[in-house]
């Protein structure tokens, strides 16, 4: 009896079962494999080099540093479709030290006239330090005070808008972008808003140069109601002889009168706080427009100078001084937010000392504005004078030119005629011949052009015209027909 095992010993029904399990497959079927993995390898290749669609400009080292959290909130915000704060979220990538910072710090209750000043903050770290702290005691209205040289740094922004939950927008503005962000509703009615300054350079020659900057200020209302921060951003360090008394009339004779003041140089921040002296803190807290009117005061008179030093150059010049451009529409700017009260968005607008402000602030800017106005049309026509007695220069030059060589044009075309006269052949032509052709053209000219004259007169004003009209206009005479 064969053993299971032998090989040699299979039944019919295991070999029709094996030939059945290892059937070769059909061509068809390992052409189909052969296709589909080339296919899948095709594929694979094709989607590894699929274009990104997003492109970022920002370099690598952006990506890997880490992020801050008023960082995180603009780039999530230019993600979700405000891209015009893009060019924020590139600035705030930048990790460059501020300069000339001072942040001044000040408190003041409601009821209370006197105004509580912190230590000046020179870094950003006390300033982080400071906003963290619960130092505020009841404060109605804390006021912020911050002055730089130039933009504020990536590290002011990310301290100040995180701690405070500022709008990117304000911040966005002080980078100097050129990237569009507000309409004009949007901007009436945001709880911020921009002043050009201008103050004349002394460091230059000429007496009319200005420096510009920008002063930014920032209301914001407490949830809880009746407190405001302010938060005023001055992009200058600049220092200027100048007395807040100044902005201010002086008391009546007979009255107590104030201490002397020192003339020393300060800058506009220093010039905003020592205002205070000369308001009435009491109604700092329910009218913040009043509270940063001495801004709009100094904006004034700055620009009262400068437009008052470019009238003094003209004069000494007699003419057109070299001036920069701008003035007006800067001057105008600062008009339309004095009309608005500050912002739409700010409290108090309704209280009697901001009707009061406003008015008084308004007939001031009216005034430079009729000044600058004023200025630019005395230029203009001074140009139009210069550029009339240019014109009669030149023409006094070129009569001069041709009174010169109108006689020689005159011999050598007469001593280049072929006359007998000067030829001395008699069969040419005699000198008076050609006298006379020229007196029988010119006549036929005035004829034609008096021809010409009277059809036009004809068919425009439907009328005759008379033979001394005709001729004055046919010999060149000065009008219109």
């Amino acid at each position: 009896m064969a053993s299971p095992q032998d090989p040699s010993h299979r039944s019919p029904e295991n070999e029709s079962s094996r030939d059945k399990d290892h059937q070769a497959p059909l061509r068809s079927h390992a052409l189909d494999v052969v296709e589909h993995r080339i296919n899948s390898g095709f594929e694979s290749v094709k989607r590894s080099f699929t274009p990104r669609n997003r492109k970022s400009n920002l370099p690598l080292e952006a990506w890997v540093a880490p992020r801050d959290p008023y960082h995180e909130y603009v780039r999530t915000l230019v993600a979700a479709g405000w891209t015009n704060l893009r060019d924020l979220d590139e600035y705030l990538c930048n990790r460059d030290i501020q300069k000339g910072l001072v942040v001044s710090v000040l408190d003041i209750s409601i009821g209370s006239t006197d105004v509580k000043r912190w230590p000046d903050i020179h870094n950003e770290l006390d300033l982080k330090a400071f906003l963290a702290t619960d130092n505020r005691n009841g404060a109605t209205v804390r006021i912020y005070a911050v002055e730089y040289d130039g933009t504020p740094s990536s590290e002011l922004i990310e301290t100040l808008g995180g701690a405070l939950k500022l709008d990117p927008r304000f911040f966005q503005w002080s980078t100097n972008s050129n990237s569009h962000v507000f309409t004009p509703s949007q901007r009436h009615r945001a709880p911020y808003l921009t002043l050009d300054f201008g103050v004349l350079d002394a460091s230059t020659s000429c007496s009319t140069d200005a420096e510009r900057f920008r002063v930014l200020v920032y209301i914001q209302p407490e949830e809880s109601g009746g407190e405001w921060t302010g938060i005023i951003l001055f992009s200058s360090s600049t220092k200027i002889n100048l007395s807040p008394r100044i902005l201010t009339d002086p008391p009546p004779f007979g009255s107590q009168l104030p201490p002397s003041a020192s003339l020393d140089p300060r800058t506009f921040r220093e010039l905003y706080l020592k205002s205070f002296r000369s308001i009435d803190v009491s109604q700092v807290p329910i009218s913040p427009f009043y509270a940063v009117s001495s801004l709009f005061r100094l904006n004034c008179y700055c620009w009262n100078e400068i437009i008052t030093a470019i009238r003094t150059e003209d004069q000494r010049v007699q003419g057109i001084s070299d001036t920069s451009v701008g003035h007006t529409e800067e001057i105008k700017k600062s008009l339309s937010i004095v009309q608005r009260g500050g912002s739409f968005g700010w409290p108090g607008r309704e209280e009697p000392i901001t009707k009061q402000t406003e008015a008084a602030l308004e007939e001031d800017f009216k005034h430079l504005v009729d000044q600058t106005d004023l200025l630019w049309q005395i230029r203009k026509k001074m140009a139009a004078v210069q550029t009339r007695n240019s014109e009669t220069r030149w023409n006094s030059l070129t009569n001069a030119i041709t009174y010169i060589f109108a006689p020689v044009s005159i011999m050598t075309g007469i001593y280049g005629m072929n006359v007998s006269q000067i030829s001395g052949d008699s069969s040419n032509p005699n000198i008076w011949q050609f006298f006379v052709a020229i007196a029988i053209f010119n006549v036929v000219v005035v004829m034609i052009l008096s021809i010409s004259v009277w059809v036009q007169i004809r068919v425009k004003h439907g009328r005759k015209a008379g033979l001394k009209e005709i001729l004055g206009y046919s010999v060149g005479k000065v009008g219109s027909r």
